[in-house]
């Protein structure tokens, strides 16, 4: 998951998972010299704990606020957009297909 200065190629944030997915690939990718950053380096940029930026990665709820400090340590926030979820009827036919 790469992120770009293009608006259009941000990733969309659906569940918690997807900001884990965000959130450590940033970590491993935000390393000096190309290393990692470390959940500790991360945490303390943020003013985060270490083990609360391991259950960000975990996927586990944390607090808007806390999800916010830790995307600022890489540049980023949070926008809004529609999205689409499928309904019943299309859910229904996406399983008797396959």
């Amino acid at each position: 998951m790469n992120i770009t200065n293009n608006p259009n190629e941000y990733p969309l944030l659906k569940n918690q998972l997807d900001l884990a997915t965000l959130v450590r690939t940033q970590r491993l990718q935000a390393g000096a010299k190309g290393g990692k950053m470390t959940a500790q380096t991360l945490a303390e940029l943020a003013g985060v704990s270490r083990d609360t930026v391991f259950r960000i990665e975990r996927g586990e709820d944390v607090s808007f606020s806390t999800a916010m400090a830790v995307l600022r340590v890489f540049g980023l926030g949070l926008s809004a957009a529609p999205v689409q979820w499928p309904t019943l009827n299309t859910a229904q036919q996406h399983f008797k297909t396959q």
